[in-house]
């Protein structure tokens, strides 16, 4: 079992939490807590640099993982999703290129709005 596995995602982003509900659903172990960028919980544990990045922020064993990472090693930890790991085969800066692309359009293809309703034992706050 993997502990202290934390998603760390853009509140307001309709992507984020259409992809942390997508996550929970599928995260039949309860592997995964979440948190927005903004919580308490990562202005306390998130470096500085990391709290002004536009990503999201994967958490495990006290390592940081951002972008395309943190994407595909939250994949890895999904039942069925393990297959994804084909990509870390692909270097870095495309995975990240596009993770950027979608990361700055994600506001004009989806509005801003909280959506992600989870468990509050499954929040950080």
């Amino acid at each position: 079992m993997v502990l202290n596995a934390v998603i760390i995602y853009d509140g307001p982003c309709t992507l984020c939490n259409k992809s942390v509900a997508w996550i929970f659903k599928r995260d039949k172990n309860n592997l995964f807590l979440f948190g927005s960028l903004k919580s308490e919980w990562a202005k306390a544990h998130l470096p500085a640099e990391l709290q002004s990045e536009d990503s999201v922020v994967f958490v495990k064993d006290n390592e940081f993982y951002i972008r395309s990472k943190a994407v595909l090693m939250i994949l890895e930890l999904l039942p069925r999703w393990k297959w994804t790991k084909i990509f870390q085969y692909l270097p870095s800066w495309l995975l990240d290129a596009v993770y950027k692309l979608i990361a700055k359009t994600r506001y004009k293809i989806f509005r801003q709005e909280f959506c992600a309703v989870l468990p509050q034992e499954r929040i950080v706050k």
